[in-house]
């Protein structure tokens, strides 16, 4: 989960009235955990949800606490954005490239401070991180307004195309960039498949940056600016709106005067940025009562909707019509409005209620099977992650190399809200092993276990299975290591033996892989995961998985303890 620090020091200041105790408590109620206080240094580090980008700087949790403590009610509104002259045209070269650009501008009489510009960056790398994909879907650059000139033109060059980089003094072609630096080679692979690059630049043809990679060094924003340029590229509109209004919001509350800029655009025509309209959702106040077991009034529910900074009006007919403000990103249903409901309702003060009829009954035979399998693990020294049974083709594609298992039987979701995660899983090895690829910072060895579902397609009827996935990460983890674990864990769940005849894939290092018989039928394979995989995923460790189908487990040993539910 990503950290923001805020200042205890600010929280004093804008709420007088309140000791930091007292503010501090009220943060769980906005869905943040507190991480550690650090006094000394002035600072409360706090555990935010990724699907609050608004939450990823100081300002963001304030502008939310002044709505619980009632220091200010309603939708927060940037009612002074100034229309300017200002342009960014874009090449149709770049249509099928990184085609969207958006951008504003902020001015201020005195220049930004170190706090002020530290909590700016580490904003940008959270909404890179989270809603930019890790920049694949949209980046954001921050630029020195004032050593620019307009218009600016967005276009696509050749990799031989030279410009002084950010913090550099001299120039470098983008093919070096792309290739020799570090930022380059962490993030050169989104623009592998572009013969044109796309770079931003000015009407001096000064490089102001080479999307989603690098800013240029004219442009570097320092301690004595005061003036700002903010554009966001991005391969998706919405994304790209939705990023630069979160942006919007806190240079306001920084205090800076925001100014449009004019996107001439050969796919979407000229608009002018930002888009900081807000969007209505409506439901019924009866179903908000119902969901929250509570029996409100409509006017008390329009003031806990005003202290979660959203706003609502009685529209007749027992209808509610919420706004909400452009930056909240996260709101899409009628639910979600009645959780904001809750927030300003206070949940401290929701009650707990006890069903009049008592229940009793036993857990089915799936869960005490799975129970099992658990404590046989975790006493072998492992810890259990769930992983979405949603998969990228792109994640798939990294594990199973050379076509293994990429196109064989895949569940393909026909209305998926995110084109980066549009299959359902057939294994469970590329969920295990991209969880070791966001923990390479951990300290090893690390000993994973998942059980889930895993899917597939047989004459086009769709097949449910549950699997189970073990795996083990460090420096020496070998064959050897991990087929006795395998062999421990049947012989303490299930009482039986398997054979392990070698079988080479492409995602196990050959010969040191095979597939796992119980009673001459196949239940999974067995491994060590393949170098290339490993540089796929950036890992640094070796890595070995056994998975087994769990559903087959049960079928073959007559258990009838595992069902599909």
């Amino acid at each position: 989960m990503p950290v923001v620090n805020v200042r205890p020091s600010i929280l004093s200041r804008i709420f007088p009235e309140r000791t930091i105790e007292e503010i501090i408590e009220k943060l769980p109620y906005l869905g943040l955990d507190i991480e550690g206080f650090d006094k000394i240094n002035d600072k409360i580090r706090i555990e935010f949800n990724p699907n609050r980008p608004d939450f990823s700087s100081e300002l963001g949790i304030v502008r939310a606490l002044k709505g619980i403590l009632n220091l200010e009610l309603g939708c927060p509104r940037i009612h002074d954005l100034r229309a300017s002259s200002v342009s960014i045209i874009i090449d149709e070269q770049l249509k099928y490239v990184r085609p969207y650009i958006y951008g504003l501008i902020a001015k201020r009489d005195f220049p930004i401070n170190n706090e002020e510009l530290t909590q700016l960056i580490a904003m940008q790398e959270d909404l890179h991180n989270g809603l930019g994909r890790k920049r694949r879907k949209s980046s954001i650059g921050l630029h020195n307004y004032d050593a620019l000139t307009f218009p600016l033109s967005y276009r696509g060059v050749s990799r031989q195309t030279k410009f002084v980089p950010l913090d550099y003094h001299k120039e470098y072609s983008l093919e070096n960039i792309l290739t020799d630096f570090d930022i380059g080679r962490k993030y050169g692979h989104i623009l592998e498949k572009s013969e044109l690059v796309p770079i931003l630049t000015d009407a001096k043809e000064n490089v102001v940056s080479l999307p989603p990679i690098i800013n240029g060094n004219t442009t570097k924003v320092n301690l004595l600016t005061s003036n700002l340029f903010v554009e966001v590229t991005s391969v998706n509109s919405k994304s790209a709106k939705d990023i630069l209004s979160i942006l919007s919001f806190e240079l306001s509350d920084m205090g800076f005067d925001l100014y449009s800029v004019v996107i001439d655009s050969p796919v979407s025509g000229k608009i002018v940025t930002p888009l900081l309209e807000p969007y209505t959702i409506q439901l019924e106040f009866d179903y908000v009562n119902e969901i929250l077991g509570l029996d409100l009034t409509h006017e008390e529910i329009l003031l806990c909707l005003r202290r979660s900074r959203c706003e609502g009006r009685d529209i007749g007919g027992g209808k509610l019509e919420c706004t909400i403000p452009s930056y909240r990103i996260d709101l899409f249903d009628k639910v979600d409005i009645c959780e904001e409901v809750a927030i300003g309702y206070g949940i401290f003060n929701l009650s707990p209620s006890y069903s009049g009829t008592y229940f009793i009954g036993q857990k089915n035979s799936q869960s005490i099977i799975f129970d099992k399998v658990r404590d046989i693990l975790i006493g072998l020294g492992f810890m259990e992650v769930i992983n979405p049974d949603i998969i990228s083709k792109n994640l798939i594609s990294n594990v199973f190399l050379e076509g293994d298992l990429i196109d064989k039987n895949l569940v393909s979701m026909g209305d998926s809200k995110n084109t980066e995660f549009d299959l359902l899983r057939n294994s469970l090895i590329p969920s295990l092993i991209n969880t070791f690829s966001n923990n390479i910072h951990e300290k090893y060895p690390q000993k994973l276990f998942e059980i889930g579902k895993t899917f597939s397609t047989i004459n086009n009827e769709i097949r449910e299975n549950w699997s189970l996935c073990v795996s083990i990460a460090h420096n020496s983890s070998d064959y050897t290591e991990i087929k006795s674990n395998l062999e421990s864990f049947m012989k303490y769940c299930f009482n039986e033996l398997v054979n392990t005849p070698r079988y080479n894939t492409s995602y196990f290092l050959t010969g040191h892989s095979a597939r796992i018989f119980l009673k001459d039928q196949v239940i999974g394979e067995i491994g060590e995961i393949h170098p290339q995989v490993l540089e796929n995923l950036n890992l640094r460790t070796l890595i070995t998985i056994f998975e087994l189908n769990l559903s087959s487990v049960s079928k073959i040993l007559k258990l009838d303890q595992i069902r599909i539910v």
